[in-house]
This record gives C-alpha cells, sequence and structure tokens, in this order.
C-alpha cells in the first residue's frame, strides 16, 4: 500500500521537475532571442525565440518578443497573431498591448492603436512611455487637449528623460506657446546636451518670439551637431 499511496506524489514531483526543466529551456531560448534582437539579428532572433515557444507554448514573454520580431519585419499578420497570444497567456502582461497599439499605427488605425494604449496604462501605470506614445496619436489626431496630459504625464513619471520634453515642446510650438515651448527644449538640451532636433526646434520657436540672437545660437549647435537644416537657419538668421 505504501507504494501506492507514494506513486502520485512520485508522478508530481517528476511532472513539475519536467515542467520547470522546459521552463528553464524556454527561458534560456528567449534571453537569447532577446540578445539577438538587440543586435538587429532579427532571423536568428525568430529562431531562437522558435524554440522557446516550442519549450513552453504559454510564455507570454516570448510570444511578444517573437511579435516583435516580426513586427521589425514588417510581417504585421504574424506579430498580431503573436501579440494576441501573448494576452491570452498573461492577461497582466502590458507590452503585447502596447506593442499591438505601435503596429496599429503602422497601419493608420488611430482609434485602435489609443483602445491598445489605454488597456496598457491601466496594466503599467507608471509607465512613461506609454503615455508618450498616447500622447503623440493624440497629437497626430489633431487632438491637443488630449495629447496634453498624456505628455505632462510622461514628464512626471520620467523627469530625466530629455524626449518627453521635446515631444511636448513639439506640441507647445504647434500650438503657438512659443514660451512653454522653449522652457520643455531647454530641458531637453539640458537633459541631453548632443540633442540636435531640440536645439533647432528651440531656435525655430526663440526666433518666432522676437529672441533673433539666442535663435542663431539654437541653429548654430543645432549645425554643429549635425543636423542639415541647420545649415540653412543659420545663413538666414546669423547674418
Amino acid at each position: 500500500m505504501k507504494k501506492f499511496r507514494t506513486l502520485p506524489v512520485y508522478t508530481l514531483l517528476l511532472g513539475l521537475s519536467l515542467w520547470l526543466s522546459s521552463c528553464n529551456s524556454s527561458n534560456k531560448h528567449l534571453e537569447e532571442g532577446r540578445k539577438l534582437l538587440g543586435e538587429n539579428k532579427i532571423n536568428e532572433a525568430i529562431t531562437a525565440l522558435n524554440e522557446a515557444v516550442s519549450a513552453d507554448a504559454g510564455n507570454a514573454q516570448a510570444l511578444n518578443a517573437r511579435g516583435v520580431a516580426y513586427y521589425q519585419l514588417k510581417d504585421y499578420s504574424n506579430a498580431l497573431l503573436d501579440y494576441e497570444q501573448a494576452m491570452k497567456a498573461d492577461s497582466s502582461l502590458y507590452l503585447p498591448y502596447f506593442n499591438r497599439a505601435k503596429l496599429r499605427i503602422a497601419q493608420n488605425d488611430f482609434e485602435s492603436a489609443i483602445k491598445d494604449f489605454s488597456k496598457a496604462a491601466t496594466l503599467a501605470p507608471d509607465s512613461a512611455e506609454i503615455y508618450l506614445n498616447r500622447g503623440f496619436v493624440y497629437a497626430e489626431l489633431k487632438l491637443p487637449q488630449k495629447a496634453t496630459p498624456d505628455f505632462d504625464k510622461a514628464v512626471q513619471l520620467a523627469p530625466k528623460n530629455a524626449e518627453t520634453y521635446f515631444v511636448r515642446g513639439n506640441l507647445y510650438l504647434e500650438q503657438k506657446n512659443y514660451p512653454s515651448a522653449i522652457r520643455d527644449y531647454e530641458q531637453a538640451v539640458g537633459l541631453r546636451s548632443d540633442f540636435p532636433k531640440a536645439f533647432y526646434n528651440m531656435g525655430l520657436a526663440q526666433n518666432l518670439v522676437g529672441n533673433r540672437e539666442a535663435a542663431c545660437l539654437s541653429f548654430q549647435q543645432a549645425k554643429k551637431l549635425g543636423y542639415a537644416e541647420a545649415a540653412d537657419a543659420v545663413a538666414t538668421f546669423c547674418k
């Protein structure tokens, strides 16, 4: 009787061991795939991620990463399939929603992109990148009243990220709120001194408020950093 009583326990332990082994194998291939993605070796990454999914079909991170690889190849149908499989595998993971939103942008389906970014924001409310990207979509749709709060939130969550100030500055520039645009561009270049586009746009805003001397300095810095359009601005405003 003792043998029969211990058999289910042994079987359970064996099953657990096999499951852990498959998970470890899947995660090993996942890390390899991520590394290859970072090296822009997309096809090799897909091969590694195929192995990860084969070892564990419910590995949401691997499915999401493979979706990213397909997206980079512009294979949107397979990318979409992987993102949606990742959502089913782990409904608490925000990345598949975030990445599907970016895919929707590539397809010019902005309304669906907003829905996915909004879902991602409920799952990861502290991710500045989500608000930054959703704000960008609102700005593209000419909805500044919705874009501005998202950019504000992104700045609040990532106050050391130059890109957040730059993007909000662009919105202010488009709205002809030049003083606010200048302040954001100043923050951007203060955080990242090698940001030629921010220097150039700051020059545009400075010129529009009549500060030609400051605009000239900004254009010169943009030119120094290799921004092609700055050469004409320097020739025009730095006489």
